[in-house]
């Protein structure tokens, strides 16, 4: 139950794939003379504005093209906020009644949302029963054929088969008109990387998969306002109730995203200063094993149930932060407001659980012969150093133990295991693997640049030139991330970077050895990078502390290199000092910690130190990043 308009008892489970709140955005339209294509996102019902006209003809609350003269049909691409598996489209032309389409067709596909439009429109269509790896790269599938839509009339259209993951939809309207609203409905797919960190997960979020399972009330506002990320405009973008006259109190379940641990719950009742509740009690459920029937029996009992945090007070206007009591797995989490009343956003940060397929993916791994293993973790990086460390961290608890093993593997490399690595990987525009490549991350290369093989040759031939030319300046092959990305763009950053007389900070520590210090600040209560902290680095001198270098947060919330450029850290005995007040007081919240100061030590076997910082009014977390 997540979604920004009414939809039918049967989808009522599913979540809106498109909503604005989480970042879906209208990339291009082919044509949008009467209306803004940026209509089809927002949120609530079409509005109707009898005799409101503009220069260009009547206003309309939709997406609306100029009649067409000339064959072909309009069009419209959207990059999904929450990427998942599509099970309806909403297609709603109400008050579109003598200027809907005809028919619509609706195609998807799974790439990164940074993916240039120009990439998205040139990219071919194949049909919805085509083997998917025939086309040989990524390609718009068919999820709904065309199929025709009535004017005036919340169209639902349903795919034989829930898709496979999709972050970009493209709604064809034939041949023109007005569409008011587009609604993508289905599961949230999260990228499973996200899990499998070290630090904790608000597994509760709209954006990790989380849902409404059931709830008491919804006359004001619906529970799946607290799932959303960051803070609303106001009241009416939480949770709330009607005022209750029975005894009890009002809940909400939360299915969550993922099985997990939780460690910690900040429940939010900004904007609501009149009506907050009095108190809250949270509960935990883990219903691995039971059917769909046996969980909907439980959401509203007292059986199975066990207390996360205890009945505590809550005050309007603020964001509250609970410690959880309960150190077993759930699934579900229920949060009472007791009597009644609002609240405003929830997060439940804690560690997922492995899935089924996880678990069954590390025995396989597990039971590979040692060959094999080292072959495998070649492919992953090239370097025999890091086969071997990683071969001999076996067997690992985790698929997190297991990437916890890959940086600690990876960050002991020295300069020659790096170039060892460099090695196995092609040159990039061409076909031929590397020769220190296995087979199968010579496939996974040759996936990675499919792209490219589509540029223009004169893309194709700078990139040719300008590899030759880094391998001559710099010893190694140029690296960059292909997926995605076109030959015109990967030899623009390849000329740039040939441009530099010498190596840039970020690669100086390969190919001379210095070590690094770098940090990075995330906002747990907003689940953004914290920018514009002041961040001062000190080494232990025997005497005291010396300041061997500062820097203030980016835009992204880090703070790239705090040794002085040219400058080496000598191992020894570090710490970071944040100055965290003046950020949470330049937004207007409460802290606890002015200053938060963390402690390491370096050794001179470690080429790079990352220390991250995840922080939150009245705590903060670390660990040893890469």
């Amino acid at each position: 139950m997540s979604y920004s308009q009414a939809v039918s008892p049967p989808l009522a489970h599913t979540t809106d794939l498109s909503l604005d709140a989480t970042g879906s955005f209208v990339l291009y339209a082919t044509d949008e003379y009467f209306a803004a294509k940026e209509n089809l996102l927002k949120p609530g019902a079409p509005e109707w504005r009898e005799g409101a006209y503009t220069d260009r003809g009547k206003w309309m609350d939709g997406w609306e093209s100029q009649r067409r003269r000339t064959p072909g049909h309009d069009f419209v691409i959207v990059r999904l906020g929450t990427p998942g598996s599509i099970e309806a489209v909403l297609c709603d032309t109400t008050h579109f009644k003598g200027n809907a389409p005809q028919s619509v067709s609706v195609e998807a596909l799974d790439l990164p949302a940074a993916t240039p439009v120009e990439e998205l429109l040139a990219l071919p269509v194949v049909s919805a029963g085509a083997d998917p790896g025939a086309n040989g790269g990524p390609a718009w599938r068919e999820v709904i054929a065309r199929a025709e839509v009535l004017p005036d009339t919340q169209n639902v259209l349903v795919p034989a088969v829930p898709t496979a993951r999709a972050s970009h939809v493209r709604l064809r309207i034939h041949p023109d008109g007005g569409v008011a609203r587009l609604r993508v409905l289905g599961r949230v797919l999260p990228d499973p990387h996200r899990f499998w960190g070290a630090a904790s997960v608000d597994l509760a979020a709209i954006e990790n998969g989380g849902t409404i399972a059931a709830a008491s009330d919804a006359f004001f506002g619906p529970p799946v306002n607290l799932l959303l990320p960051g803070r609303g405009a106001h009241m009416g973008e939480g949770w709330e109730t009607r005022r209750r006259r029975t005894p009890g109190s009002d809940w909400c379940v939360i299915a969550l995203g993922r099985r997990g641990v939780i460690e910690r719950i900040e429940l939010d009742t900004h904007f609501f200063k009149g009506n907050a509740p009095l108190a809250t009690r949270i509960e935990g459920l883990d219903v691995v094993g039971l059917g769909a029937g046996e969980r909907g029996d439980m959401f509203a009992a007292q059986a199975g149930w066990e207390p996360l945090v205890g009945r505590g007070p809550l005050v309007p206007h603020h964001r509250h932060g609970f410690e959880s009591t309960l150190a077993r797995p759930v699934t579900h989490v229920r949060v009472h407001m007791i009597p009644h009343g609002g609240t405003h956003r929830l997060r439940a940060f804690g560690r997922a659980i492995d899935t089924a397929g996880e678990l069954e993916a590390l025995g396989a791994l597990h039971a590979l012969s040692a060959e094999n293993r080292l072959e495998l973790f070649r492919s992953l990086c090239g370097a025999q150093a890091f086969a071997e460390r990683m071969s001999s961290a076996m067997p690992f608890s985790s698929v997190r133990a297991w990437f916890a093993a890959a940086d600690l593997a990876f960050t002991a490399l020295d300069e020659a295991a790096w170039l060892d690595a460099f090695a196995a990987h092609p040159a990039l525009g061409e076909a031929k693997p590397a020769p220190a490549a296995t087979a199968q991350s010579a496939g996974w290369s040759q996936g990675e640049q499919s792209a490219l093989t589509a540029g223009a040759e004169d893309a194709r031939e700078r990139l040719r030139a300008g590899n030759q030319a880094y391998r001559g300046k710099f010893g190694f092959v140029f690296l960059a991330c292909a997926n995605g990305r076109g030959a015109g763009e990967l030899a623009d950053w390849l000329e740039e970077r040939l441009a530099h007389g010498a190596l840039a900070a970020g690669e100086r520590r390969v190919s001379g050895g210095l070590m690094g210090i770098s940090t990075h600040v995330l906002d747990t209560s907003r689940g953004a990078p914290a920018a514009g902290i002041a961040v001062m680095l000190e080494r232990h001198a025997g005497d005291g502390w010396r300041e061997v270098g500062s820097g203030v947060t980016d835009g992204d919330g880090r703070v790239a290199a705090l040794i002085p450029d040219g400058q080496e850290a000598q191992p020894g005995t570090y710490r970071l000092r944040f100055g965290v007040h003046s950020y949470f007081a330049a937004a207007g919240v409460a802290s606890f910690y002015p200053v938060v100061e963390i402690t390491f030590t370096t050794a001179a076997a470690h080429p790079k130190y990352h220390v991250p910082l995840l922080l939150s009014p009245f705590g903060y977390s670390t660990y040893r990043g890469s």
